[in-house]
């Protein structure tokens, strides 16, 4: 039906191909004309296609799609990504309808096709995504309805799959820890050794995630995903590692994605066990309309620390977060944090909230973002050494650039800066941060 809906939009726009009829006297087996005009060329490539010539014909396309007229390269770029389709190239079919909307943002045909590779290759949320943006552009009544079906029967049947992102990473303060020399407690000003100080550092930042997933029936999968991140360094003891497992059915009941799951984590610091944690999750997707949709995620994780006991406890988060495309080029999240962590010392338990902000804007091959946050933590008792009870706010702001015009081997480049501000009651915990990171991330 897709297709269809597809083909039936593409036939309300127009195309390049019809603007004229081929030469009737060149047989499909061979080439024997020169000076063609596109029209002509769209035509013998058909006819190469026919006949079976399917090399011939992507080497007609190809040339059309270096062509100085747009909608030339556009028309090239939607039949040659068509063609690899169909010889099995899926990905190259999806970067060719990329580049012909970097260049045309509003071709909603695309976007559509887009959306429905992108459903095939088994990236659900980047399908959901192009859905949204071209939702934001507007749609005819009845290929908005089409569009509907298409979101509410929409569910990821890849098998397996995943992401990596490696980043070299130069940070002021790998260590989040004050730049003081000393912090105020109830006995005498306590002075800090160098590692309680703020070191600076550069790092390599290695991040990835997989999946595995097992039909069930037509509603229900089960899924099983493998998380982790790396943050190294030279002074090994700083080093930070993180590893998670997580684990139960996708079930889709109407326009809603459900994924509760059991998790398993643990986390290393400087080479030593950090923690042990284990517990569940529920995360629930919902389309709201052709622009927006909705997320909650509420997970419970019940924590064990070898090396601090008195930290031992569960935390209880809450996210929510709202997105929405406002144009096909610009599109915007918003999210809201509550956190209970309890703990087996009462000043270590605590409670914290945050909101966050997300915009995007493509610009050409580019993506240009910035993020935002600022969060509120307060624990539940003093600790005795200090003489206040810990409260503190942080702000955090990130930009970044994704560079798609250099991707190479599905590669892309990825320039980000974070600077953090952390103001806290409790000299011990404030800090400022600023992180670059120049990476390259893929998703496979």
């Amino acid at each position: 039906m897709f297709r269809l809906l597809i083909a039936a939009a593409l036939a309300l726009c127009g195309g390049a191909a019809a603007a004229q009829a081929p030469p009737a006297d060149c047989p499909p087996d061979r080439a024997c004309a020169t000076n063609l005009t596109a029209a002509e060329v769209f035509a013998a490539a058909d006819r190469y296609i026919g006949a079976g010539r399917l090399d011939d014909a992507e080497t007609l396309l190809r040339g059309l799609t270096g062509d100085g007229q747009a909608d030339i390269r556009a028309e090239a770029r939607f039949r040659l990504a068509r063609l690899r389709e169909s010889r099995g190239d899926r990905d190259s079919a999806v970067a060719l309808l990329k580049a012909l909307l970097d260049e045309q943002p509003n071709a909603q045909p695309v976007r559509l096709e887009l959306a429905r590779l992108l459903a095939l290759a088994g990236d659900e949320s980047g399908a959901r995504r192009e859905l949204r943006r071209a939702g934001a552009a507007g749609l005819p009544e009845d290929v908005a309805r089409a569009v509907d079906r298409f979101a509410a029967a929409l569910r990821s049947s890849r098998p397996f799959g995943g992401s990596f992102e490696i980043a070299l990473a130069p940070d002021s303060n790998i260590n989040r820890a004050t730049a003081r020399e000393t912090v105020d407690t109830v006995i005498a000003p306590l002075y800090l050794d160098d590692d309680a100080r703020a070191r600076s550092g550069l790092g390599v930042a290695i991040a990835g995630q997989a999946f595995a997933r097992v039909d069930l029936s037509d509603t229900t999968s089960w899924l099983t995903r493998l998380s982790g991140s790396a943050n190294l360094y030279g002074a090994s003891r700083f080093n930070d590692i993180i590893a998670t497992v997580a684990t139960g059915p996708e079930i889709r009941a109407g326009r809603t994605r459900w994924r509760p799951a059991a998790i398993a984590s643990k986390r290393w610091f400087g080479g030593r066990l950090y923690a042990n944690s284990y517990g569940a999750s529920l995360n629930v997707l919902k389309p709201l309309d052709p622009r927006s949709q909705i997320e909650i995620e509420a997970t419970a994780l019940k924590s064990r620390y070898p090396l601090v006991p008195a930290q031992n406890g569960t935390l209880y988060d809450l996210n929510i977060a709202y997105d929405r495309a406002i144009t096909p080029r610009f599109s915007t999240r918003i999210g809201a944090r509550f956190d209970r962590q309890t703990a087996a010392m009462s000043a270590l338990a605590s409670t914290s909230g945050a909101i966050e902000l997300l915009a995007a804007r493509s610009f050409g091959k580019q993506l240009l973002f910035v993020q935002g946050s600022v969060s509120r933590l307060g624990s539940d008792a003093r600790l005795g050494l200090f003489p206040k009870t810990r409260r503190d706010t942080r702000w955090d702001v990130t930009g970044g650039i994704v560079l798609r015009q250099f991707s190479y081997k599905g590669l892309s480049p990825l320039l980000r800066v974070t600077r953090s501000v952390n103001d806290s009651t409790v000299g011990l915990y404030a800090f400022k941060r600023t992180r670059f990171e120049f990476a390259l991330s893929r998703e496979f």
